[in-house]
């Protein structure tokens, strides 16, 4: 009985060794997993170019990386730039990324970089606001541009949205990037941004832009512009997200109460009526699933705890036998 107890114990024990996940297997060098909200939203912008008589994006595994790690990036300082951590332009990270952006690099080569930020934003709402602007939406709808990535992250409270798009040669109506030739105007000059669906208004800083310069574009102050973006100073650089003007809330009207008044009889006092305050709920961020590897690691400890506990049982029942007195 006892050989038969210990031949199951170890054939169980080597069955529990199996299921707990191997470090080296997991870790899969080389092989690149896309953010599943990143690839949907490329999904939602191949939709939208089809719908304009477009071809679709090609998904590549070089830029999804590239942008997923400027995404994690500018979550992990809080600002929107177009610049790297180390100074670094878009198109010089995709061809450090070993991606070979065609067309003229000094002028930024056949490439282009989207960003976004906000709290509760989705991917139809990142669309919606490149859309809005002039320049961002001849990159979703450019005849171009051939590969795309896209990478997404979070960091308090807020998502980070981060779109690139390139080609491999030089761009047919000449040398530099689509993004630049809307924008032939003096420097310094500010092109205003059209409003969101809601009402917001957001402006990325171009070069030579200055707080005054935009506040004079938008018809707003230079005060009104540091309170809403929490600035301290003037200075602002290039490639810095303003909000310059909040969502528009609408103003319930309220009910007017008929009031009678009988003759020698005093008037009753007025209820003023309430006026409801809207709230908005953001949308919780979907919790991502366990993975295999984890729950095998689970189900293994559960599995080697047991194994413990019934040998340790086995042991001092055994302890106790062999202990007790033989009877006469």
């Amino acid at each position: 009985m006892r050989r038969f107890s210990f031949q199951t114990f170890t054939a169980l024990l080597f069955l529990t060794l199996i299921l707990l996940p191997s470090d080296r297997a997991v870790s899969r060098p080389g092989l690149f997993s896309p953010n599943a909200a990143a690839a949907e939203l490329i999904g939602d912008l191949n939709a939208l170019r089809v719908a304009n008589g477009l071809t679709p994006y090609l998904q590549t595994s070089v830029l999804m990386s590239v942008a997923q790690n400027h995404a994690d990036y500018i979550a992990s300082t809080g600002v929107l730039t177009h610049f790297g951590s180390d100074g670094s332009r878009p198109y010089q990270r995709a061809v450090s990324a070993g991606y070979p952006v065609g067309g003229d690099l000094s002028l930024g080569g056949s490439f282009a970089e989207l960003i976004h930020s906000g709290s509760a934003v989705t991917n139809e709402d990142a669309l919606a606001f490149w859309q809005a602007n002039s320049a961002d939406s001849q990159v979703l709808l450019s005849p171009e541009f051939e590969d795309v990535g896209a990478g997404i992250s979070a960091a308090n409270g807020l998502t980070y949205f981060v779109l690139v798009a390139g080609s491999d040669v030089a761009p047919a109506t000449g040398s530099g990037s689509p993004t630049s030739a809307p924008r032939t105007v003096t420097p310094g000059t500010v092109v205003p941004n059209t409003p969101l669906a809601n009402g917001e208004i957001y402006h990325i800083v171009q070069k030579n832009e200055a707080l005054w310069s935009i506040a004079i574009a938008y018809d707003t102050t230079i005060a009104e512009l540091k309170l809403l973006n929490s600035l301290a100073g003037d200075e602002i650089f290039e490639g810095q997200k303003l909000l310059i003007r909040r969502a528009s809330t609408a103003t319930p009207t309220p009910t007017e109460v008929p009031v009678t008044v009988t003759l020698g009889i005093p008037t009753s006092t007025i209820a003023q009526p309430v006026t409801p305050t809207n709230t908005n709920t953001p949308t919780p961020l979907p919790t991502p699933p366990t993975s295999i590897e984890s729950g095998r690691a689970v189900a293994g400890g559960i599995i080697l705890s047991a194994l413990l506990a019934a040998g340790l049982a086995s042991f001092l029942s055994t302890r106790k036998r062999v202990g007790k007195p033989k009877a006469d």
